[in-house]
């Protein structure tokens, strides 16, 4: 911010003591233009406070809890191995390029049965089911925490 400045005009034969009329008049103007510039320096407005959270304590567990927990750990493991034994079961499955060398045969609950010998069909059932199969077992071992 600039400071006002006074403008003395070279004298013009009057005495030392006598004020210019033209000075005064354009110190006043100055010093209002000066008054109505007037800007804050710093605005400072105060950032709110983060608020501190306690982490929570972790709660002991009894020990028929802890018996629970690796009873239904256990449940889960036996699940997660009999997925991973079916999927090896298909890892094993053999197709090939001939169009009749393998057949699937599906029984419903009420005795209906579906037989074909469509090797692309069945080839694509069993892709289906290795990905079926592999999404189940990480969804298992998702739930295997201590």
């Amino acid at each position: 911010m600039s400071k006002p400045t006074t403008i003395i005009k070279p004298t013009n034969g009057k005495p030392n003591g006598a004020v210019d009329s033209t000075v005064v008049a354009a110190e006043t103007i100055i010093a209002e233009v000066a008054a109505d510039q007037v800007k804050p320096i710093l605005n400072i407005t105060p950032e709110p406070v983060a608020e501190v959270k306690p982490e929570p304590v972790k709660k002991e567990m009894t020990m028929l809890e802890k018996i629970l927990k690796v009873e239904n750990l256990q449940l889960v493991v036996e699940k997660r191995a009999k997925l991973v034994q079916t999927r090896s079961e298909l890892d094993r499955f053999q197709t090939s390029s001939n169009d009749f060398n393998c057949s699937m045969r599906l029984n419903d609950s009420d005795g209906n049965v579906f037989t074909t010998s469509f090797t692309p069909g069945v080839k694509k059932v069993v892709e289906f089911l290795r990905d079926a199969f592999d999404q189940s077992i990480e969804d298992v071992e998702k739930k295997i925490t201590f």
